[in-house]
């Protein structure tokens, strides 16, 4: 159960000031991880980047075994549909009340 992400290499950048240089992990199906660091190191970058948001300069990134930097518009339609994401402070939702 679950899907499996794969990063090699992945650099990413905005124009001069470097992001995060040669990431690699593999995060097997069913396992559960976090991603923890202080504000402005990077985090909400790298998620971007795994569901296709966001494109590094270098690297790969697989999800399912579909490398989502190569695959067609429909493929990373799909592979967003595996995905939940929350943007931070609650973006889109601020003036609705629970």
């Amino acid at each position: 159960m679950g899907i499996g992400i794969q990063v090699e290499g992945l650099t990413k950048s905005f124009g001069s000031q470097k992001i995060w240089e040669d990431v690699t992990f593999d995060l097997p199906a069913g396992e559960v991880s976090v991603l923890l660091g202080p504000s402005g190191t990077g985090k909400s970058v790298f998620l971007k980047s795994l569901i296709g948001l966001l494109r590094p300069e270098r690297g790969s990134i697989r999800v399912d075994g579909t490398d989502i930097l190569e695959c067609s518009a429909k493929e990373l339609y799909e592979i967003r549909t595996l995905f939940g994401v929350m943007f931070q402070d609650g973006a889109l939702f601020g003036s609705m009340s629970l």
